[in-house]
């Protein structure tokens, strides 16, 4: 359907339950001139009347709620047709234009770059016919690969500053629903890497277009239409060199995983358990980007039981700017993955492989899952198993 039918025919919802509404207020005038009638009339016909009045008062009221709940979703449907029309305005006139275009900067959550931004940024590429070579991704860690698509160049946000400065200027807000001040500042830096002039298609406008599907407004099929769902081919890491076979294990503490005696213990029975059977890789960012505090090596594996040798780690190959990179490669690369539910239990199953996440916490939101779920099975990649600990 067309953009102008699409609002011919919101007019046309929009215009019935007006006339709804103002059906409804003639009745419950009514009502109340019936009401005002009844209380002269003798007592013993009153009471049937009022019954009657009753009910009709009772009915209008039930009515009134409908039109209420029915002009709230045309008006939430009217908001979501404009945002996307705003939405799609931008990007074809970011594509008609010949100067080079920035997608990012990107400093949010792994789960919803995976899962909704790279997917977006794949679809507006191809939508809109834009050429790779114009665009220029600003994302932090490596996830190059992440997007899938060829001929685009990479710029690294951790390239254009610190981790520390990263950290202490997204902390209070990942969530890039506006264009902020740091946003503006890695822009700034990035057209200066480019050497010119770029337009922008900022996580803003991708924020604001899923927005009725996150506040369960419309279904999946809102965010489907405007992603492509696309298995990642993992990058090629110099030096990687890992046993075979392996599980890997990326453990972190987060609000469905708390950090707590028991989950500490969790882990290392889990790492020990794990490496009587296999080898197991254990991984870590090396670099603190956000609030979750990693489990790594040193207090996660097994320190009795003389598997040493069937634990490993590559933290000789971490650095803030490939961290990701590196990590994607490792669980490409795995018979299984297990950790916390979260970003990278999707990364896992986008790259082909079986990820079971574990919780202690039911503290997420299901349609986040359900669409991940879906996304896995239309790529033909792995399987998602979340599990609570307490089972």
């Amino acid at each position: 359907m067309f953009a102008h039918e699409r609002r011919d025919v919101l007019a046309a919802r929009l215009r019935h339950v007006d006339r709804m509404a103002d059906a409804l207020r003639r009745l419950s005038a009514e009502v109340e001139r019936l009401n005002a009638r009844v209380d002269g009339l003798d007592s013993d016909l009153t009471t049937g009347l009022r019954r009657g009045v009753s009910v009709m008062e009772w009915n209008a009221r039930r009515q009134l709620t409908f039109v209420q709940k029915a002009r709230e979703s045309s008006n939430r449907r009217t908001r979501a047709e404009s945002v996307r029309q705003q939405v799609l305005a931008r990007i074809r006139q970011a594509a008609r234009q010949r100067e080079p275009i920035l997608a990012g900067p990107w400093t949010g959550e792994v789960g919803f770059e995976l899962l909704y931004w790279a997917p977006f940024v794949r679809w507006a590429i191809e939508r809109f016919g834009i050429e790779p070579a114009r665009v220029t991704l600003l994302s932090r860690g490596g996830t190059a690969s992440w997007y899938g698509v060829d001929g685009v160049r990479y710029l690294d946000v951790l390239d254009l500053c610190s981790p520390d400065e990263f950290r202490r200027r997204t902390m209070k807000e990942r969530k890039q629903r506006t264009l902020r001040a740091f946003d503006r500042h890695l822009v700034r830096q990035a057209r200066e890497r480019i050497g010119r002039r770029a337009a922008l298609l900022h996580p803003a406008m991708m924020y604001a277009l899923f927005e009725p599907f996150w506040t369960l407004q419309t279904s999946l099929r809102w965010v489907q239409d405007f992603t492509r769902a696309q298995r990642i081919v993992p990058p090629a890491i110099e030096g990687l060199r890992l046993p075979q076979p392996y599980v890997a294990v990326r453990f972190y503490f987060s609000k469905c995983f708390r950090e707590t005696p028991g989950n500490h213990e969790r882990v290392r029975s889990l790492i020990r358990r794990l490496a009587a059977e296999t080898n197991v890789v254990v991984l870590g960012s090396g670099v603190a980007l956000d609030e979750h505090r990693e489990i790594g090596p040193a207090n996660a594996g097994p320190h009795d039981d003389g598997r040493h040798d069937r634990v490993h780690t590559v933290e000789h190959l971490m650095r803030p700017e490939t961290n990701l990179a590196v990590q994607t490669a490792v669980i490409a690369g795995a018979q299984a993955f297990i950790g916390t539910y979260g970003g990278f239990s999707y990364l896992a199953p986008l790259c082909g492989v079986n990820s079971v996440a574990l919780y202690s916490q039911r503290n997420y939101y299901p349609h986040h899952l359900d669409f991940a779920r879906h996304v896995f099975q239309a790529v033909g990649g792995g399987s998602l198993s979340v599990i609570g600990v307490s089972a």
